[in-house]
């Protein structure tokens, strides 16, 4: 089986660049020939590793650089760029002649020019965000000619999803939505990429609360700050560390500064050794305002680590059984998210029954358990 693979670029450190880097290399350690199309990812490396037998391509099609023309010259000049991706498209598969193409990339504009490349291959679209959010670029978010011409556009591009061989979602939730635009949808969660065979080789640090993920919209650390901030005085020997980036760093450095935390919240880079910040921590936190299925969640879990997470579309609940392996709060509730993170810090006992029983709920979440679904839909979907 020939697949090939489109995403937007894999130069992020991030949950989704991991799996479809992690998939690729599944796949073609089975015999199955893969190769990797981005379209944004000029010089920057891959800062996962990608086995030889995977093929990698860039077709340099740059839209965000588009971001600094004004408006009119923007969409001449995105309308040009759309052209060009296409007719490179066709032409990688034109040589490559995969049997089934999977558009992974969250972008959605892309599905029209996707189907249209691949003319009778199969399309298999995958998302790896919330149904709300990618909705979100639809609705009237905000107003202005900007936000109108965005919403048209996407409006169109969900109707090309009826077109697609199947939608992949990361829930249930989510596919229960996206069924109202196509009649053939599965649900694939996202594989855990290690599940380590111990976690007590690293010895853990005293009262540390781990956070990791982008610094920005999605994620709204700033909800964790205020959260702590509010027991940080009663537990002065618990401090919170986050790994990740992106365009909120300064403004939640700033927040943690005001409130005089900055011995106490440490905002850290992204880590390739991410597993052994798990191992080394006592629990996480994730206070996003909405998720897929996250895998920092599962990875957290699958090194014994019990999770506090606002229940917020659509994957937490999904992932945490509340109470047994973690505590759901309230969506969006502060006070309720640092209730929970207190209950965490002072009940020592159940947190240590927790980590048990999170590791093994993890399992379920192994490789070897999720990876010949995706081999199994692509060749039904070429069948």
């Amino acid at each position: 089986m020939k697949i090939l693979i489109i995403h937007r670029s894999f130069a992020l450190v991030g949950g989704a660049e991991r799996v479809i880097i992690e998939k690729a290399n599944y796949l073609a350690n089975q015999g199955h020939e893969v190769l990797l199309v981005s379209y944004e990812q000029g010089q920057h490396p891959i800062p996962y590793v990608l086995q030889s037998n995977v093929k990698f391509v860039d077709l340099n099609c740059r839209f965000f650089t588009l971001a600094k023309y004004p408006l009119l010259i923007r969409l001449y000049k995105f309308f040009n760029l759309k052209r060009k991706l296409c007719s490179l498209l066709q032409q990688t598969i034109l040589d490559f002649s995969p049997n089934v193409v999977v558009l992974a990339s969250d972008w959605q504009f892309l599905v029209g020019i996707v189907v249209k490349a691949s003319k009778d291959i199969p399309v298999i679209a995958e998302f790896h965000n919330a149904y709300d959010f990618i909705i979100k670029k639809i609705g009237d978010v905000e107003n202005g000619v900007k936000s109108k011409l965005t919403g048209f556009y996407y409006k169109r591009s969900l109707k090309q999803f009826r077109n697609c061989a199947c939608l992949v979602s990361l829930t249930e939730n989510d596919a229960r939505h996206w069924r109202n635009h196509s009649a053939h949808v599965a649900v694939i969660p996202n594989p855990v990429t290690l599940y380590p065979e111990s976690v007590n080789d690293i010895p853990k640090e005293n009262g540390r609360i781990l956070c990791v993920g982008r610094l920005n919209d999605q994620k709204r650390i700033d909800r964790l700050v205020t959260a702590f901030s509010m027991i940080a005085d009663k537990y002065p020997t618990w401090h919170v560390d986050i790994f990740g980036e992106g365009d909120k760093r300064s403004a939640l450095q700033k927040q943690i500064s005001e409130l005089n935390l900055q011995e106490r919240i440490v905002l850290h880079q992204p880590t390739k050794q991410i597993y052994d910040e798990y191992k080394k921590s006592q629990f996480l936190v994730l206070s996003s305002a909405y998720e897929g299925r996250p895998l920092v969640l599962i990875e957290a879990m699958a090194c014994g680590l019990p999770c506090v997470a606002f229940n917020c579309p659509s994957g937490p609940a999904e992932i945490i059984d509340d109470g047994v392996t973690g505590l759901l709060a309230e969506n969006g509730n502060v006070v309720d998210l640092s209730q929970k993170m207190e209950w965490m810090i002072t009940h020592e006992v159940e947190r240590n029954e927790m980590s048990v029983k999170a590791r093994k709920a993890a399992e379920i979440y192994e490789p070897s358990n999720i990876m010949h679904r995706w081999e199994a839909l692509y060749l039904g979907v070429i069948s």
